[in-house]
Formats: structure tokens, sequence, C-alpha cells
């Protein structure tokens, strides 16, 4: 009895034995996809960084079609006009220092700042679209 019981143990216990890693396996595994999460992870903020880098770009021929349109206007136009450029000029400055310190970021501040420029580019993005549309209908 004895002899026809140790095939059925190795055969019940033979999936769980090719399962088994030695410690090293296990830092080397850990440690290989912690490389890839960051290697994700800078790759992802390359992209996001150059993306608001081309949006900071946008913002600033935005700015200059702005103020060409300002020169054509006149009174209290004129002054709201300047006043909506100036303000974008402010949160085109931000924008920048924003960027240089999410280059600079690691982990968590990462993620929240990436947080905070979307915010703050979506907020731009809406302010300019509304500028645009008011001055537009007072030509």
């Amino acid at each position: 009895m004895k002899h026809m019981l140790a095939p059925v143990i190795l055969a019940v216990l033979f999936p769980f034995l090719s399962y088994a890693t030695t410690k090293e396996e296990v830092a080397n595994k850990t440690s290989e996809a912690a490389s890839a999460a960051a290697s994700y992870t800078k790759e992802q903020k390359e992209e996001f960084t150059k993306s608001m880098e081309e949006n900071i770009a946008k913002m600033k021929t935005q700015i200059a079609e702005m103020k060409a349109a300002a020169k054509e206007k006149t009174g209290e136009a004129k002054k709201e006009m300047n006043e909506q450029i100036a303000s974008m000029e402010k949160e085109q400055a931000e924008l920048k220092a924003d960027l240089k310190k999410l280059k600079k970021s690691s982990g968590k501040a990462w993620d929240e700042m990436k947080s905070g420029m979307s915010s703050a580019w979506d907020k731009v993005s809406e302010s300019y679209g509304k500028a645009k549309a008011e001055f537009s209908e007072t030509k």
C-alpha cells in the first residue's frame, strides 16, 4: 500500500513543485517589474512634458493673435482685450514655472503635478476660447 501511495502523492505535489521559486528568483522578478514600471512612468512623463511644451507654444501663438486683434480695437473693447492678454500671459508664465517643477518631480509628486497642470491647461484653454469668441463678436 505504501508503494502505491507514493505515486499519488507525487502526482498531487508535482504541479506545486514546478511553481516553487527561490528567493533570488522572486527578487529578480520584483526588480524587473519595478524597472518596467519606472520605465513606463518615465515614458509617460516625457510624453506629458512634450505635450505641455506644445500647449505652451500654442498659447504663445494665441496671445500673439490676441495682441494683433487688440491693436485694431478701441475704447473699452481694447481695454478688456488687453486685460485678457495680461491674464493669459500670467497664466502662461505660471504654466512654464509648473512645467519646470514637473520636469524635476518624481513619484507621487509627479502624479500630483500632472493632475494640477492638466487642470490648469483646461482652464486656460477654456478662458482663451471664451475670450476669442467674445472679441470676435465685437468686430
